[in-house]
This record gives C-alpha cells, sequence and structure tokens, in this order.
C-alpha cells in the first residue's frame, strides 16, 4: 500500500490594523521638518522608516532612521536634509505614504494608507506681553487666514511663532536661527533689528508712530505704523481746512527739532512759539501762550490763529490751566496725539470741549470688520482694545499674502511649496505692490517702494462728553463695497480700500445715550449698523448710568448731535423724551415698549413696538400652547406691571399676578407654591411660568427654579429672547419660549446676525442696529437739521430696513409691527416660528440658499442671495394677506466657491431637514449636489450654472444651455465675418464641444492649466496667431477666451504686450455679468479696447427698473443677470411649495414643479424647462467704450 504524505505548514500571520492610524502629515518649510500625527499611540521602536516615502507619483523620497528626530507614541518628528526638502518642495501636491507594516498598533500591523502633505510657513512674532490685544490680533488673523485656506483645500498654511524673550535682540537672533525670514513686532523691534542685522523681514505695527528714517535705512524693513512727520502733516491740514492763517506752537525745550519740522511742514505763517522748560508750570506756560495771542490778534488784522500743543504727555496740565483764562477761547486749539489725561480732568476736559480741541489718531477706520474685531477682542480680554493694535491684523494678512505671490488669498492653489515666497528678499520683492492691491481690512495700509505707509490714514478726534470721537478724516481712503469676506465662520461685507487724497473729510456723528446697560455692547450693535452706511459715521456714546440723564442729553445739544438713540428702561427714556421735547432733540427708543410713551407727534421715536402688541403676542403665543394657568413673575417697575396688564385683559385663562420682586433671590419659594396649585387645576401641561424680566433675571430664575417651577413651560418678553444668559445649560429640561419683533427671513439679516453674535446681544438689540442706521441717514439727509429730520425720518424708515421686514412707523412713532419671533432654547436659540397678532402662529419654512460669499465668485453670491430674498418677500406679502399659517425664510450658507465646500453645504441643510434649496452657480457644486441629492432627497434649483453632466428629477437648471451659448458665439462671431478662430481655454468650459461641431471655418485651440503663467499663455497664442494672420485674412481672425473673470482680466492685461494678439477681434462669454475685474486692471482695458473684445452675458430683463434701483442699494453695485435669475428660481421654488400648502420635501417638490413652470412666467422670461431641465435665454453683448461696458446689442 502506498501512502501519500503531506506536510502542512502554518505561518504566522500578524494581523492588520483595520482602521486608520495616520491623521496628518505637516511639513515646515523653512525649516524642512515634518511631524506625523496618529489618532491613536503606536507600539514605540516598531516603526520601519523604509516603508514609509514621501511621494507626488513621479519622484519619489524613502525615509530613513536618519531623518528621524523623535518618536512620541501619538507622533513621529522628522528633519529633512537640505537635498531632500529641496524635493519635497518641488513636488506637485506630495503626500506622505505608509506601505503595509510600516508600523504596529497593539501588535497589529498598520495597513496601506496616506495622507496629502500639508506644508507650514513660519512668521515670527515679537511683540511685548503688555502688547496684549496686538497679540490676540496676530492669533486671531491668522486664524482667519488658515481658515479661508482649509475652505480653498490650499496644500499649506500659516503658523506664528511667537518669541517672548525680554531682550528683543535675543528673540530676533532666536527666530533667525529657526530659520524664520519674517518677524512681525511692535516699532521698537525695527531699532533692534537695525543692530542684530539678522537679514530678516521685520514689519512694525501696534503703535502710534514710527521712525520712517529706520525703516528706509533698510530695504526688508516695513512699517504699517506712520511717522511723527505724519501725524504733524495731518495736523497742519486739518488747521488749514478750519482756515487758520497763522500757528502759535507750544513746544518742550528738549524737542526743538519739532519747530523746525513745523516750519518746513507748515504752508501758513508760523510763529515763533512759546517754548518751555521743565521746571515752568502750567500757569506760566498758559500765561505766555495769552501773551502771544492777544500780541498777534491786536498786531495782525485778519488773522486766525491757532494753537499747536506737540507734547502729548504736557497737554493735559497746560489745557487744565488754560481752563482759568476765557482769553484763550478765542482761538482753536490743537495737538499731534491724543491723551486720556485729559478726559481724566474735569477742567481740562471741559476747555478742550470749548475750544474744539483736535488731534490726529493712527486711522482704524469703521467698517464691520473692525467692529467685529472689537467685538471679538472686549470678549477674549474684557476691555476694548487699543486701536494701534489693529494693524497686528493686517500685518498677518499682508505677508501671508506676500508668502503666496498674490493678493488675492482665493488664488491659493499653488502646486508646489517651492513657489511660495519663503526667503526674506522673495517676501519683500512683493510686499508693497501685495498690500496696496490687498488695500487693508480695517484701514488702508498700502506701502511705498521704501517700506512705509503711503498714505497713511488718520482719525481726526476731539473731546466729546468722557471720550475721544472722530470728528473727521485725514487721506480717508476711496472704498467700494465689493461682496463680502470671511471672518472666521461669520461672512461680513467687504470694503476694498485704495489711497485716499490727503483731505479732511467730515464725520457724521451719532449720539447713542445708555442707561443701565452695557454701553460697549450696546455701541457695538449700533456702530455694526453705521458701517454698512455709505459715508464716514461716528458713534458718540454716552453712558449715564451712574449720572443724570438730562446733563447726558445736554450733551448731545452742546456738541450739534440733534438725533440721539436712547438705549435705556423705559422710566428713563421718557426722562429723555421730556428733555428732547423741550430743547428740539430727537431720540429713536430701543429699549423702550411701555404703551405710556406711546405719544402722538412728539419727538420721540422707538424702534419697539409698543407693549400693547406684545401683551397681544404673549397672551396668543401662550393660547396656540394651550396653556390656561399662568405664574407670572415680573420685577416691581411700572412697564412690567402695565406690560403683564395687557396680558391679563386678552388671556383667556388665569394668571396669578402676585409676584412681583425687587430681591430675585427671594421669589422663586413662593412661585413654586403657586406652580403646584396650578397645576393642581390646569395639568402640568396647561400650566405655565410667564417672566418679564430681563435676560439675566429670567436666567437666574430658571436657574434656581425646583420641583414643579422646573416642568412647565415657560415664557419670556423680548428682553428674554436671544440673551446669552440663558442657554440649555441654564434651563435644563425646561421648555423655554421667548419673542422678540420679528426680523427678515432673508440671508442679509442672517449674516448680519452671525456678525452681531459675536458679541452675543439678546434679539431686542436689533432694534439699536436699525435705530443708529436710520439715524445716520436721518442726520445725512437733514444736514443735521432736527426740524427737516422730523419731517424726514419716517420716510427715510420706510426704505432702509435691513434687520427687520419693515421699519416703518405708526401714528405714535413706534416701530409698526404686529407680528413677533418665537425663539426657544435649544442647543441654542432657535427662531423657529411666528405669531402675528393679527392673523396669529405662522411656522417657518426654511429654505436653503447655497450661494459664494466669499472666495472668486462672491459678488455673484451677494446678488444671487438678495435676488431670493426679494422674491421670497414678495411671496410671504401674499401669505401673509391670505392667512397661511406658515411664512418662507432663507437658510444661507456659504459656498466659498468651493465644490467641496458646496457639498458640505448642502449636506448640513438636509441634516437640518431642509430638503430644497437654491444653487449655488458653478457647474462643478451642481454636479456634486445633484449626486448627492438623487439619493438623499435633496432637491436643488441652479440659477446660473454652466451645463451639467448630472441630470436627475432633483436638479433644475435656471439657466442657458451650452448650445444655446454657442449659437449666441457663433452669432456673434458671424456678424463680424470671423471664419478663423484661436480658442483659448482653461479646460473648464463645456462649451467648446458644441461649438467645434458647428463652426464652420478653421478652429486652433490652446488649453492651459491654472498653475501655467499667463504670461506664457499669451506668449504661446500670440505665436499661434501670427501663423493664423499670414494664412489668412486679417479681418477674418478671431480669438475665444474661455475663462473665468480673474483669469480673463489677467489674460487680457498680458496680452498687450504682445503685438499679434492685438490685431485681431476678441470674444468671451460670462455667467458672472461683464466681468467687473477687467476694469480694475489698466492693460486689460487697453486690450479690450484694442480688440473690440465682446462678451455674451445672460440677459438683464427689460422693465426691471425698481427691482434694479433696489438691488443696487442693497448690494453696493450695479447687479448682473443672476440676480434676476436667483430671483426666478426663488420665485419658482417657493410658488411650488405654496401650491404643496407648505410641503418642502424634496419628492414633492420634483414632482410637481416642471409641471408648474410649464405655465410660469418669470422676469427673465418664460420658465418653462426643457428635456434636461434648463431654460433658454437671450444674451446682451457687451463692449468696453472709454473705459466702461456698453451694451452692444442683445441676441435672442
Amino acid at each position: 500500500m502506498r501512502m501519500t504524505v503531506g506536510v502542512l505548514i502554518v505561518l504566522a500571520v500578524m494581523p492588520i490594523a483595520a482602521y486608520a492610524q495616520l491623521s496628518s502629515a505637516e511639513y515646515t518649510i523653512n525649516t524642512g521638518e515634518m511631524v506625523l500625527d496618529f489618532d491613536v499611540r503606536y507600539d514605540l521602536g516598531t516603526v520601519m522608516y523604509d516603508r514609509i516615502q514621501i511621494t507626488d507619483g513621479t519622484d519619489t523620497i524613502i525615509l530613513g532612521i536618519s531623518d528621524v528626530i523623535s518618536e512620541r507614541g501619538d507622533s513621529i518628528r522628522l528633519n529633512m536634509d537640505s537635498l531632500k526638502a529641496a524635493l519635497v518642495n518641488n513636488m506637485s501636491s506630495p503626500i506622505l505614504k505608509m506601505d503595509e507594516g510600516a508600523v504596529r498598533f497593539g501588535g497589529a500591523h498598520s495597513a496601506v494608507q496616506s495622507v496629502p502633505i500639508i506644508g507650514k510657513v513660519q512668521v515670527g512674532v515679537v511683540i511685548p506681553d503688555t502688547y496684549q490685544a496686538s497679540r490676540h490680533m496676530v492669533e486671531l488673523s491668522t486664524e482667519h487666514f488658515n481658515h479661508i485656506l482649509e475652505r480653498s483645500d490650499a496644500s499649506w498654511r500659516l503658523e506664528v511663532v511667537f518669541n517672548d524673550n525680554e531682550r528683543q535682540t535675543v528673540s530676533l537672533l532666536e527666530l533667525e536661527q529657526s530659520d524664520i525670514d519674517v518677524v512681525i513686532g511692535n516699532e521698537s523691534l525695527l531699532a533692534k533689528s537695525r543692530i542684530a542685522q539678522p537679514g530678516m523681514i521685520v514689519m512694525a505695527c501696534c503703535d502710534a508712530s514710527t521712525d520712517y528714517d529706520i525703516v528706509r535705512g533698510d530695504p526688508l524693513f516695513f512699517s504699517l505704523v506712520p511717522s511723527n512727520n505724519d501725524a504733524l502733516d495731518a495736523t497742519l491740514a486739518m488747521m488749514n481746512d478750519m482756515g487758520i492763517n497763522r500757528i502759535l506752537p507750544v513746544y518742550p525745550a528738549n524737542d526743538r527739532a519739532i519747530l523746525d519740522r513745523i516750519n518746513y511742514q507748515a504752508q501758513v505763517a508760523v510763529a515763533d512759539g512759546i517754548q518751555y522748560g521743565f521746571s515752568d508750570s502750567s500757569e506760566q506756560i498758559v500765561s505766555s501762550v495769552a501773551d502771544a495771542i492777544a500780541s498777534d490778534l491786536v498786531m495782525l488784522p485778519g488773522v486766525r490763529l491757532g494753537v499747536l500743543l506737540t507734547s502729548a504727555h504736557d497737554t493735559p496740565r497746560i489745557l487744565e490751566a488754560a481752563y482759568q483764562d476765557r482769553s484763550l477761547t478765542t482761538v482753536r486749539w490743537f495737538g499731534l496725539e491724543t491723551h486720556d489725561g485729559i478726559l481724566d480732568s474735569s477742567k481740562a476736559k471741559f476747555f478742550a470741549q470749548e475750544v474744539g480741541y483736535m488731534v490726529p489718531y493712527i486711522g482704524v477706520l469703521e467698517n464691520p470688520l473692525t467692529v467685529s474685531l472689537d467685538s471679538y477682542m472686549y470678549g477674549e480680554l474684557g476691555y476694548a482694545p487699543n486701536k494701534t493694535a489693529f494693524g497686528a491684523y493686517d500685518a498677518v494678512q499682508i505677508l501671508g499674502l506676500s508668502i503666496l505671490g498674490d493678493a488675492d488669498i482665493y488664488n491659493s492653489d499653488i502646486d508646489k511649496f517651492a513657489d511660495l515666497n519663503v526667503e526674506a528678499n522673495d517676501v519683500a520683492g512683493v510686499i508693497s505692490g501685495i498690500s496696496s492691491e490687498f488695500g487693508g481690512y480695517t484701514t488702508y495700509v498700502g506701502l511705498a517702494e521704501d517700506g512705509g505707509l503711503e498714505a497713511p490714514v488718520y482719525q481726526i478726534q476731539s473731546v466729546r462728553g468722557d471720550a475721544w470721537v472722530r470728528t473727521a478724516m485725514y487721506n480717508n481712503p476711496v472704498d467700494t463695497k465689493v461682496g463680502t469676506i470671511s471672518f472666521g465662520d461669520a461672512i461680513l461685507p467687504y470694503i476694498q480700500y485704495v489711497a485716499g487724497e490727503p483731505l479732511i473729510d467730515d464725520v457724521v456723528q451719532v449720539g447713542l445715550l445708555v442707561h443701565e446697560y452695557d454701553a460697549y455692547e450696546a455701541g457695538l450693535a449700533a456702530r455694526m449698523g453705521l458701517a454698512l452706511l455709505d459715508g464716514e459715521y461716528s458713534l458718540v456714546v454716552e453712558d449715564v448710568t451712574n449720572n443724570d440723564i438730562q446733563d447726558g442729553m445736554r450733551l448731545f445739544s452742546d456738541v450739534g448731535i440733534p438725533i440721539v438713540v436712547v438705549h435705556a428702561p423705559e422710566s428713563s427714556t421718557l426722562e429723555a423724551s421730556v428733555h428732547a421735547q423741550n430743547h428740539n432733540t430727537l431720540i429713536i427708543g430701543t429699549a423702550s415698549t411701555g404703551v405710556q410713551s406711546a405719544i402722538q407727534n412728539d419727538n420721540t421715536f422707538r424702534m419697539l413696538p409698543s407693549d400693547m402688541w406684545q401683551a397681544r403676542a404673549l397672551a396668543g403665543m401662550m393660547a396656540h400652547d394651550n396653556i390656561r394657568g399662568v405664574v407670572a413673575i415680573y420685577p416691581d417697575q411700572t412697564q412690567a406691571q402695565s406690560l403683564l396688564e395687557g396680558v391679563a385683559d386678552v388671556f383667556a385663562g388665569e394668571i396669578d399676578m402676585t409676584h412681583s420682586y425687587t430681591d430675585i433671590s427671594n421669589v422663586m419659594r413662593n412661585v413654586t407654591l403657586s406652580a403646584i396649585e396650578m397645576t393642581e387645576r390646569y395639568g402640568h401641561e396647561g400650566t405655565a411660568i410667564l417672566a418679564l424680566g430681563d435676560g439675566d433675571d429670567v436666567g437666574y430664575l430658571m436657574d434656581n427654579a425646583l420641583g414643579t417651577a422646573g416642568r412647565i413651560n415657560w415664557y419670556g418678553s423680548l428682553r428674554v429672547a436671544g440673551s446669552p444668559s440663558i442657554s440649555d445649560m441654564t434651563t435644563g429640561s425646561i421648555n423655554l419660549a421667548a419673542l422678540s419683533p420679528t426680523i427678515s427671513g432673508g440671508g442679509h439679516a442672517q449674516l448680519i446676525l452671525d456678525s452681531l453674535y459675536l458679541m452675543q446681544p439678546p434679539a431686542y438689540t436689533n432694534s439699536l442696529f436699525e435705530a443708529a442706521r436710520v439715524a445716520g441717514m436721518a442726520m445725512t439727509q437733514s444736514d443735521s437739521n432736527a426740524d427737516i429730520a422730523r419731517a424726514l425720518l419716517p420716510s427715510i424708515a420706510d426704505d432702509s430696513n435691513l434687520m427687520y421686514d419693515d421699519i416703518s412707523f405708526d401714528e405714535n412713532g413706534d416701530l409698526a409691527s404686529y407680528t413677533y419671533d418665537i425663539w426657544r432654547i435649544d442647543d441654542a436659540w432657535i427662531r423657529d416660528s411666528i405669531y402675528d397678532v393679527m392673523t396669529g402662529y405662522a411656522s417657518h419654512i426654511p429654505i436653503g440658499v447655497m450661494v459664494p460669499l466669499t472666495g472668486h465668485d462672491a459678488q455673484r453670491g451677494i446678488q444671487q442671495m438678495w435676488g431670493a430674498h426679494l422674491a421670497l418677500s414678495a411671496q410671504n406679502e401674499i401669505l401673509e394677506q391670505e392667512g397661511a399659517p406658515w411664512r418662507l425664510s432663507q437658510r444661507v450658507v456659504d459656498t466659498a466657491s468651493s465644490p467641496i465646500v458646496s457639498l458640505g453645504a448642502a449636506r448640513d441643510l438636509y441634516n437640518m431637514n431642509i430638503q430644497a434649496a437654491l444653487g449655488p452657480p458653478d457647474t462643478v457644486s451642481v454636479n456634486e449636489i445633484g449626486r448627492f441629492g438623487s439619493y438623499s432627497d435633496f432637491m436643488l434649483i441652479s440659477c446660473c450654472s454652466d451645463a451639467p453632466d448630472v441630470y436627475n428629477s432633483y436638479v433644475v437648471y435656471l439657466g442657458s444651455t451650452d448650445v444655446h451659448k454657442s449659437q449666441t458665439i457663433l452669432r456673434m462671431l458671424g456678424d463680424d465675418g470671423i471664419s478663423n478662430l484661436l480658442v483659448i481655454h482653461d479646460g473648464s468650459s463645456t462649451i467648446l464641444n458644441s461649438l467645434a461641431s458647428d463652426f464652420s471655418g478653421h478652429l486652433n485651440v490652446q488649453e492651459y492649466d491654472a498653475i501655467d503663467a499667463h504670461s506664457r499663455v499669451v506668449a504661446d497664442a500670440d505665436d499661434t496667431l501670427s501663423g493664423m494672420l499670414n494664412l489668412y485674412d486679417r479681418s477674418s481672425v478671431g480669438v475665444l477666451l474661455l475663462a473665468d473673470h480673474t483669469d480673463t482680466a489677467s489674460i487680457l492685461g498680458e496680452a498687450l504686450y504682445q503685438n499679434n494678439l492685438q490685431y485681431a477681434n476678441w470674444y468671451g462669454v460670462s455667467t458672472d455679468g461683464v466681468l467687473p475685474d477687467i476694469l480694475y486692471n489698466p492693460d486689460a482695458v487697453a486690450t479690450a479696447t484694442n480688440t473690440n473684445f465682446a462678451v455674451a452675458v445672460p440677459a438683464i430683463p427689460k422693465d426691471v427698473d425698481e427691482l434694479k434701483a433696489i438691488l443696487r442699494m442693497v448690494i453696493g453695485f450695479t447687479p448682473s443677470s443672476d440676480a434676476y435669475l436667483m430671483h426666478d428660481a426663488a420665485t419658482l421654488l417657493s410658488t411650488t411649495i405654496i401650491q404643496l400648502n407648505g410641503d418642502s420635501t424634496a419628492p414633492a417638490v420634483a414632482e410637481i414643479m416642471p409641471l408648474l413652470a410649464a405655465d410660469l412666467a418669470g422676469i427673465t422670461g418664460p420658465l418653462a424647462l426643457e428635456n434636461n431641465q434648463r431654460l433658454t435665454l437671450s444674451h446682451d453683448i457687451w463692449r468696453i467704450v472709454d473705459g466702461k461696458w456698453q451694451l452692444q446689442k442683445t441676441i435672442p
């Protein structure tokens, strides 16, 4: 018998970890260090470096043990030698790849995995601890800069490295040893760097002045701080503006040079001046000034004398001494900088106001971003930051953009780390150009070639009450509203600055009287309202919490401010109202709602409805929830008692009104007993507590609610809704609902709220925002005349709402709104429904609006958001008239001009239970969302994208087809006799396929990549066109450019320097208006003019003048077809939801929308959809004539 014997060999197979262990690979470009982070700890001593590699698919680096600095279990630190670092820097989008078994985790081999390498460029920071606000500004600016890079899917980040050595010279040398070539510091760092000579860029910020001789002495030195000479220029300019024709300098003996500078820079006569020594008393100085004034006024007929105090340190004592001599008030007084010592002396302060003492101050501008920065810093530090700190925010932005090499951070998709400017000389070579093109967020920050500010901006400040107040501007920059920007997660209006003329511009002053509220927080809300107006406004805040209200009102009268916003409780507002009536002043109350203040034909307006309406809304809200028994808690104040009586008059159930309080700590025990008795009659579901205190009070009461009081519903007045004192932690299991006047359902109000919530105000402070705006406009339009303002104010309010849907006033001067938002606490305050006093309860049906509010397409996004809002507002008016139990509102999400962010935005909306959305305008994003919607029941209506490649019932495109765009281009070419065409395109346009099949002439196609230099693109095109011009008749040759507006402007600009390209007609097609970037590029304008550049744009509808005017007013620039197409898209979606009686689920909307569209006409024309759910649109043809776009014709 034969047996076959087999041998079974069992190999031990190491298990493989099934989860991803490597989380990130960060590479410091300037040092060559790399850190690998793991999400769980690996087994020390098990790393096999020959299984870890860096690659871009072409080049590969295998790591070795010599590259290792340290292993920590959760990370590995590596250091590339110079050769490896150079190779990494020149890789295209490198990744770090770990082969199987490169690391062990709990004995298990790691699986194959890879992560993209994120590069970091380090910037040093040498700012002393005493400059806390500046240090915070640096950190915040870096965070915001990196937030944009991350959302743009960029491969690099900025990292700031603080060095806090007490000796700044040592800090510089330590940073130099760390291979850091760029440093931010305060002004003194320049002198220290001049001594140490580390060969680093030093950018100075965060001080009032600097020595430009030091800056000009080194090509690596830059300063965002103006010089002392700049401050003197500003002072002399304001003296000249006021007609001063002779200057009397008053200066210390140890600063004789200041007299020389005044003589050199002044354009009027300068007296010998008053020189004083350390031993001279204030009275001696003032006596000498008085003698000089008397002499000049007698000896020089017609002289207009101005006293110039050159030492800020000595100014408070000189002004205090001058208070005693009335003869000194006959001339104007000026200085070179502010000093808070003046505010600390009642005599100095009074004299400064009497003589109009004016000084220049480093020019932080009032705009939404600076107000938000103030808010953020106030929350972080607990005090208002010094304005000199704001330069740190812009310093980070300028250096980050200079490292990128582009003033547009959204052009951050670099291919190689080597494309970044890291070394000092490379950064220095672009800073001036980048800074001027960037313009600045907090002021104009353009740097001249010598490293100093090109046009330093100054506020001209005077003493008003207890504060320095901006009264004028010097070098006020020219500003243009150009869309929105990202402030972290908030979206703010973006104002682009360019250098202004060195003239004095007036600032309109608006008064704010605050009593028993936080004056700074109130001021922030009011300042945000003013910051959104055109022109320059300054808020004069008078906090009279511990002072007399009449004195506060008198201050505003004395300084010529006839309109005052009053943020104060009822009794205080009444007192201010009496003063206003007696002194021809107007007030706009923002916290008063009592019925006793609802008086006809007085000088008091209120940006809140009267309590007669709030009482009905509270009663109606509780009745809607089937509440039959109420225990009221309220402060022992007239307004609260009156409001409660109003509720009792209309509430059908029982109200226990016995629990008023002066001491809040003792009230809850008796309230709980009353609540127990009430629940015995009406049950827990039918019983509630009505709390009429403010947010702080109600937060305290809820925190101390025990037993039954903690298990029944609570309701609050408009002083409660949105209060930061109340959160889900405070309320616990209590259901709290509170109301406030209805804010707009539009996306703009949401964005304003997001920016205001940086300071966490309660909802009723929305009234401050609107009141300040109305006051500012009334001051401007009435030329600060109270009688004219009284007549104009109601009509101004009618046309100026932003936060509220309607801010018209009733016959008593109160906000004529009978509609309240109902806010409830969940994880945060949520505005979930509406109560209309006339028609009852209505729910919100949110519609998603996904638009690019940041990035390349921000201008498109902001006008699309407004187009949607105006359409939905019109539909809501119809719903209100018909008494429908619901209203439409927008939930805006920023797509950041990025398909990745767009897809995330769609998922966010879906998770909010929003299944129908408008936007975005770019095709790639629409395709991504279309795929998501097909399996997630998510409906998308895109108004303005190009031809998509995803077609399903959950995607509707209100935009022209590629075929129709191609036909439009062919019509343009045919009209001009073009039969030989060079097409330059960026690879993203889908029009080319249709064009190629229909164009009967000769076609040359040149494609370029995003990384290609545009100078190279046009050089190649010039070579191609040269051959075509030799072969064909010149009049038959044309160039078609298919690119976005940024590339189009750049390519046209570069083409100016290529001879052949100037001899052919150029053409383009745009979905986003008439390519605004071209007008900002003089070379592009020249090429467009030379080549008759014609652009086909979706046609703007006719007969929309009123809508166009509204859009122009709210967005700040002329809208393109995007706004009108989005208006139609919103109309189509909202009409569908209305037809479905409020059903906004994707399947329901998708089913009937095409049927409705077939019979619906929008402002752009019929909305009937073709088979692939798209429209066919006419196109306008535009050309640049005399530097401006002009409409030539329309092609149907």
